[in-house]
C-alpha cells in the first residue's frame, strides 16, 4: 500500500521524469563522442584510401611518360610509387576490409603483383635492351587501368561510408532530442493536469469561500497524489467552515433574542394581563350571565393563542436550520422580520415606515439565513436611534431583474474611517461588551451565497442605509 502511494505522488513522478531526462543527456555525450570519434577515424582513413588512389594515378602518369616517349627515368619513379602502394595495402589490409570484399582486395593485391612483376622484368634488362613490345605495353596499360578503378571504387565506397556515418553521427543526438523533448512535453502535460490546472480550482475554490459559498471541490483523486490530498483536505476544511457558519448564524439568532427580550416581555405580557384580567371577572363575587361566561372565554382563547403566535415565532427563529434552499416571498419575509422586531422597535420610540412593492418575484434562498440578515439589520438600526427617529424599510423590483431591499435609518451615523470596514470579521463600533463584531460580516457572507450584494451608505449624523440587492428566482 505504501508502495502504491510512493508511486502515485507527484514527487515521485516528477523525480522519475528528471532522473530519466539526466540519463538520456548523459547517454547523449558518449554516442556524440563516438560518432564524432568515428567521423575523424573515417576522415583519416579516406585520406589514406585517397593516396593509395593518388599513388597509382601518379604511377600511371610515369607509365605513359615511359610507354610513350621511353622516358628511362620513369621507371625510377614507377618503381618508387610501385613500392608506396604496396605499403599503403599491406599496412591498411584491416581497414580496407571494412569497405570492400576480399575478392576486391585480392584483385587490387594481384593487380599491384602483377604491374610489380612487369616493371621488375623491364628493370632487369640491361639499360641498352629496355624494349616493350606492343603485347606486353597493352597488358600493362590493362592492369594499370584496373588498379585504378579498383581504388576508385575504394575512395567512392569509402566516402558512401563517411556519407552514412555522418548521417548516424547526426540521427543519434537528434533522437536524443526527440526523447527529451518527448519526455519534457510528458513532464509539462503532468504538470499541467496534476498541478496547475487542480491549483486553478482550489484558487476558484477559495474565492467561492470569501463569499460564503463552502461547496466542495468536485474531484476524482483517483491518484491519490498530494494535490488529491490537498483536495481532500480543502473539501474537509469547507464542510466545517459550513459548519462553523451555521453555528454563528444560530449563536447570532439567540444574540438577537437577547437584545428584542424587553420587546418580546412586553408583547407577552399584554396578552397575559388580558387573560388574568378575564378570568378575575369570571371568578368574581358577581357571576356573569352565560352569554357573558362564553364571550369572556373566548376573549380568554383568543388572548392565549396571542401569545402562542409569539412563543412559536420566538421558536421558529431560534431553531437551527440546515443550509437549505427553497422559494421565497421577500415580502412576507420581511413582514414575519418585523413582526419579531415590532414591539422592540415601539419600544424604542421608533416610527416604522413599511414600503413593499406588490407582487415581488420569488427568490431562491435560505429563510432563516436571509432573515437574520434583515433582523441584524434592523436592529443595527434601532440601536443607532437611542433617543428615537424613523425606521424605513423599503422593496422593490430593479430593471436588472434584481429585488432590492433598503433599510434606513435617521441614527448617528458611520464615520468615513469606519465605512470601509464595516463588514470585516470582529470590527464594531459598539461599546466593549455590546457587541462582538460578527453580525454584519456574517450578513455579508450570508447575502453573497445568495448571488447577492449588501452596501451601505452612511453620514455621521445623517444615518444610514442598508441595501440589499438579491436576484429573482428564474423559472
Amino acid at each position: 500500500m505504501a508502495h502504491h502511494r510512493k508511486r502515485t505522488s507527484l514527487k515521485y513522478k516528477l523525480n522519475l521524469f528528471i532522473y530519466l531526462g539526466v540519463f538520456i543527456l548523459l547517454l547523449n555525450f558518449p554516442v556524440l563522442y563516438l560518432g564524432v570519434n568515428n567521423v575523424n577515424r573515417s576522415i583519416r582513413q579516406l585520406e589514406l584510401t585517397e593516396d593509395l588512389y593518388n599513388t597509382i594515378l601518379e604511377m600511371r602518369r610515369y607509365e605513359k611518360n615511359f610507354l610513350l616517349y621511353h622516358d628511362r627515368k620513369s621507371l625510377k619513379f614507377i618503381k618508387y610509387y610501385l613500392d608506396t602502394a604496396e605499403r599503403l595495402l599491406t599496412g591498411n589490409s584491416a581497414y580496407l576490409q571494412t569497405i570492400s570484399d576480399r575478392m576486391e582486395l585480392s584483385r587490387l593485391n594481384s593487380g599491384i603483383k602483377n604491374y610489380s612483376v612487369f616493371y621488375k622484368e623491364i628493370l632487369s634488362m640491361p639499360e641498352s635492351e629496355y624494349n616493350v613490345d606492343a603485347k606486353k605495353q597493352k597488358a600493362i596499360r590493362t592492369i594499370g587501368k584496373q588498379l585504378v578503378d579498383e581504388t576508385a571504387m575504394l575512395l567512392h565506397a569509402k566516402r558512401t561510408q563517411i556519407a552514412q556515418g555522418a548521417k548516424n553521427a547526426l540521427r543519434w543526438p537528434l533522437v536524443f532530442m526527440g526523447a527529451m523533448f518527448l519526455l519534457f512535453a510528458s513532464g509539462a502535460r503532468l504538470i499541467i493536469k496534476k498541478v496547475v490546472k487542480p491549483l486553478a480550482i482550489i484558487e476558484k475554490a477559495t474565492e467561492k469561500v470569501a463569499l460564503g459559498d463552502f461547496g466542495p471541490i468536485s474531484w476524482d483523486g483517483r491518484d491519490k497524489n498530494e494535490v488529491d490530498h490537498l483536495i481532500t483536505a480543502f473539501n474537509r476544511m469547507a464542510r466545517e467552515l459550513e459548519a462553523r457558519e451555521e453555528q454563528i448564524i444560530h449563536s447570532r439568532k439567540v444574540a438577537s433574542l437577547g437584545t428584542l427580550v424587553s420587546g418580546i416581555a412586553h408583547e407577552l405580557n399584554n396578552p397575559i394581563n388580558n387573560i388574568v384580567l378575564t378570568v378575575d371577572s369570571l371568578v368574581g363575587r358577581k357571576k356573569p350571565t352565560p352569554e357573558k361566561c362564553s364571550e369572556l372565554l373566548e376573549d380568554i382563547l383568543t388572548q392565549a393563542l396571542r401569545a402562542s403566535d409569539i412563543v412559536k415565532n420566538l421558536l421558529e427563529f431560534s431553531r437551527a436550520e440546515t443550509s437549505s434552499y427553497k422559494e421565497l416571498d421577500v415580502a412576507a419575509l420581511l413582514e414575519e422580520t418585523i413582526r419579531i422586531a415590532k414591539n422592540h422597535i415601539t419600544l424604542s420610540r421608533i416610527r416604522l415606515h413599511y414600503e413593499i412593492a406588490d407582487d415581488l418575484p420569488k427568490i431562491n434562498g435560505n429563510h432563516q439565513g436571509l432573515q437574520q440578515v434583515f433582523l441584524n439589520l434592523i436592529t443595527n438600526a434601532v440601536q443607532a436611534m437611542p433617543n428615537g427617529g424613523d425606521l424605513t424599510v423599503r422593496a422593490g423590483l430593479e430593471n436588472d431583474n434584481r429585488i432590492k431591499i433598503e433599510i434606513r435609518d435617521t441614527g448617528v451615523g458611520i464615520s468615513d474611517e469606519d465605512l470601509p470596514h464595516i463588514f470585516d470579521p470582529f470590527f464594531t463600533t459598539k461599546e466593549v461588551g455590546k457587541g462582538t463584531g460578527l453580525g454584519l460580516s456574517v450578513s455579508y457572507g450570508i447575502i453573497k451565497k445568495h448571488g447577492g450584494q449588501i452596501t451601505v451608505k452612511s453620514k455621521p449624523g445623517k444615518g444610514t442605509t442598508f441595501t440589499v440587492l438579491l436576484p429573482v428566482n428564474r423559472e
